[in-house]
């Protein structure tokens, strides 16, 4: 009889724990987050079973300023803010609708969910997509809030699982408490004035290229890196995003770094998506973005070289590997 009635105690104990839990995941942190960008700072909620993440750059990007992930489920999120200048609203809110559904498999792009809203007074659009995150399929959540003084982006991978919409409503309850509490001019002049000197800009008659982004990954025991670049086609035929790629040299420590490429099923699915574009063909006068992967050896920092005739404010450019 008394070990019955350890059991069905325990019973009890194990069920409320579980609705604890369920409660729990289910409602905003009492904690304040702040992120700051672009001169702007910002303040939001979190849903209270997200944690932030220590490595969350070298898992989301040299452009992410904050990155978490849920404790008790596979999903994650990253945050990114955005200079106004770099965007046009006028428009926005179908073309990334498309650009979404193309990046992602959609054969129509009204299967990529889009709504545009307001929220704090500032204009939200909000897209929901099926994607792969970590070599799993996921719902994606991205919304892009734009505020006063820059632009406020979120990009939430969730779990398919059984608490997926309990997940996204609470999300959507998250969004609505990012708020741009600051903004410093000054900083914001900083911040640009640092980009452009670590910017790696060149052009020719044919193409105008920007070396956007630089990152370090892993693949097979192999140490990469990642050239995230942008790419515009200034011929009067579509040409491929890659095709001024032989217009480069990098070297590293005296060696000649070999391009190489992620397969298909990779982790890496950002990576992958990117790739593909870099393969694809860019019509007259549009800019896409794309990704070159080079085997490293180490730390060394690389030496990017370019042709004889290239526009560009110097020949060579040092390219420092972010710190692991």
């Amino acid at each position: 009889m008394k070990n019955n009635k350890k059991i069905l105690i325990s019973g009890i104990v194990l069920i409320m724990l579980f609705l604890v839990v369920g409660c729990n995941s289910n409602k905003l942190s009492d904690e304040t987050t702040k992120v700051e960008g672009k001169g702007a700072t910002y303040s939001f909620r979190l849903p209270s079973s997200w944690k932030k993440q220590a490595d969350f750059k070298s898992l989301y990007g040299t452009q992410a300023v904050y990155g978490a992930e849920d404790t008790v489920s596979n999903s994650n999120m990253a945050v990114v803010i955005v200079s106004k200048d770099d965007i046009k609203k006028d428009g926005f809110g179908e073309k990334t609708r498309k650009d979404l559904a193309t990046q992602n498999g959609y054969q129509d792009e009204k299967d990529v969910y889009f709504v545009q809203k307001e929220i704090n007074g500032n204009d939200v659009f909000k897209y929901s997509f099926e994607t792969i995150f970590n070599s799993k399929q996921v719902w994606a959540h991205y919304y892009s809030i734009f505020t006063e003084h820059a632009v406020i982006q979120f990009l939430y991978y969730s779990a398919q699982d059984s608490s997926y919409e309990d997940r996204v409503k609470i999300i959507d309850e998250s969004i609505e408490t990012v708020k741009e509490v600051s903004y410093s001019a000054e900083k914001a002049e900083e911040e640009a004035k640092k980009s452009k000197k670590d910017e790696v800009s060149f052009s020719t008659d044919e193409y105008e290229v920007n070396i956007i982004g630089l990152g370090t990954l892993k693949n097979d025991g192999d140490e990469l890196v990642a050239l995230r670049f942008s790419y515009k086609n200034k011929t009067p035929e579509a040409q491929l995003a890659n095709v001024w790629v032989k217009d480069i040299e990098l070297n590293q420590a005296g060696k000649v770094l070999t391009e190489t490429i992620l397969p298909k099923d990779s982790v890496n699915y950002d990576i992958v998506r990117l790739q593909d574009s870099t393969e694809s063909s860019v019509p007259k006068g549009e800019t896409k973005e794309g990704v070159l992967l080079y085997k490293v050896n180490g730390q060394a920092t690389i030496s990017l070289t370019l042709a004889e005739g290239i526009q560009s404010e110097q020949n060579e450019y040092a390219l420092k590997l972010p710190q692991k």
